[in-house]
């Protein structure tokens, strides 16, 4: 193989290709970043909340509700990935029955407040209780 071909199948990795991906993802984070801050501008104005020359604190604090509520977003859809990509069964950690699972609403108060996500819930007919999968696969 010749160093063409070699540089065309390194270009056409599934590494690349990944590569690529990120990158993208990347462009269109900071475009809805960017995106976010105007609307939150326009929206500040527009609410009466920030009129003519603001004290530097107000734009601050804006700023950083508009940082907590993607965070809380961020949260809620990693978490409801998380319970979306489980199996559908698992087994009861008293009795080792093999249950299904149910999503169920839960909040959860973080340090950017409090959001809602699904979270999976097992009811062992056997032990006739209710369980959670191990809590440390989602990271709580």
């Amino acid at each position: 193989m010749d160093g063409a071909g070699a540089i065309l199948t390194g270009k056409n990795s599934p590494e690349a290709a990944n590569l690529a991906r990120v990158s993208e993802l990347r462009k269109r984070l900071e475009r809805l970043l960017r995106e976010a801050a105007n609307v939150e501008v326009e929206l500040s104005r527009a609410d009466g909340t920030i009129k003519s020359v603001p004290h530097y604190s107000l734009i601050e604090g804006r700023a950083h509700e508009l940082g907590k509520q993607l965070s809380r977003e961020v949260q809620q859809r990693q978490m409801n990935e998380l319970a979306a990509s489980h199996a559908a069964t698992d087994k009861c950690p008293e009795c080792g029955t093999r249950c299904l699972l149910r999503a169920e609403k839960r909040k959860v108060k973080s340090v950017d407040g409090e959001t809602d996500f699904q979270e999976l819930v097992g009811d062992c007919p056997r032990c006739r209780r209710s369980f959670f999968p191990d809590a440390r696969d989602a990271g709580l």
